[in-house]
């Protein structure tokens, strides 16, 4: 598995094919003209900003940090008990 460093030095075509090899999809959400994929990495989440407009993949950042998490948080619905 890669790790964030790794990644982060990695051109966006190769760090789509990480994401395409090893990320496992955790959920999607919308920001402005962006449709925003939340993949787990193992050590690390990325995120995949897909534009809508130009049909393309305009970003693919990772990250550790909770706080980027917390806008998929609220899809996320837990069985009242």
């Amino acid at each position: 598995m890669i790790d964030l460093q790794e990644f982060l030095f990695l051109s966006l075509d190769d760090r789509a094919t990480a994401v395409w090899e090893q990320g496992t999809f955790l959920g999607v959400r919308l920001e402005g003209e962006y449709t925003l994929a939340l993949y787990h990495m193992g050590h690390f989440f990325c995120e995949v900003w897909y534009n809508s407009l130009s049909d393309e993949i305009a970003l693919i950042q990772g990250f550790t940090s909770a706080t980027q998490l917390e806008p998929y948080l609220k899809q996320i619905e837990l069985p009242q008990f």
